[in-house]
């Protein structure tokens, strides 16, 4: 029991540091090079580098490469139906060049976060309680965002949809934290580019702060389903990095 508790603190702070680095980097290459696009994509594909090198899960590598598909055209769809638009300079289809590699890092990042809390989880003995009360805040957020959101009835549906699925089929412990892991940092990451006008939204319902309430939804949801497509894409990684 003590060898299993010294691994779990062990596994949480290797985890950890190297994210926490991660996520000061990926910030300081966007926000500080923001009008320097080829310096930003030089410095995005470093990160990119060390976080596919430094003992990454099976599954991290397929993370990095789902959201880089996924992740990329639909920033494009969302610009041209007229979400939101970009303010940076030589953008490629109305977007920055260097998207792919910011979604490839940001959902690498959350699965490595993801692992730190679940060895902190591991060393709690009412852990299966701490797993069920994390739902609290996602049905909270969920219902707010179902709520106030102000998006044709079709968005709305897709988004209730998209909330039915995880609610049925990706319900388990890891599920939820990487939910709340993207939902929290995402929305962190982008209220503060937004706050310093490097893009902006065309009708966010808090236009004081030019963001909207599906914000921390978009990003939690978007964290799960990529976690789930990388993990059937490597099915069996060790039970240390079962995420």
């Amino acid at each position: 029991m003590k060898t299993q508790w010294i691994g779990n603190i062990w596994r949480f702070a290797d985890h950890l540091l190297p994210a926490s680095m991660v996520a000061g980097a990926l910030m300081a290459s966007v926000l500080l090079t923001w009008n320097h696009p080829i310096v930003t994509t030089l410095l995005l594909a470093l990160l990119l580098v060390i976080q596919a090198t430094y003992h990454p899960s099976p599954g991290d590598r397929a993370a990095m490469l789902a959201a880089a598909l996924l992740g990329t055209p639909a920033e494009i769809v969302e610009v041209h139906l007229g979400e939101w638009t970009y303010h940076a300079p030589d953008l490629i289809l109305g977007v920055p060049m260097w998207i792919s590699l910011i979604w490839a890092n940001l959902f690498a990042l959350f699965r490595r976060l993801t692992r730190s809390w679940s060895a902190i989880l591991e060393m709690t003995p009412r852990r299966p309680l701490i797993g069920h009360t994390l739902a609290i805040p996602i049905i909270g957020l969920w219902g707010a965002a179902l709520f106030l959101m102000e998006k044709p009835p079709l968005v709305r549906g897709l988004y209730a949809f998209m909330i039915l699925i995880t609610l049925l089929f990706w319900h388990t412990q890891t599920d939820r934290l990487i939910f709340l892991t993207g939902a929290i940092l995402g929305a962190f990451g982008e209220f503060v580019a937004v706050q310093l006008g490097y893009w902006s939204y065309y009708n966010p319902l808090f236009k004081e702060y030019g963001v909207d309430i599906t914000l921390p939804l978009d990003w939690g949801l978007s964290a799960v389903i990529i976690h789930r497509i990388a993990s059937h894409w490597h099915p069996h990684p060790p039970r240390h990095d079962r995420t």
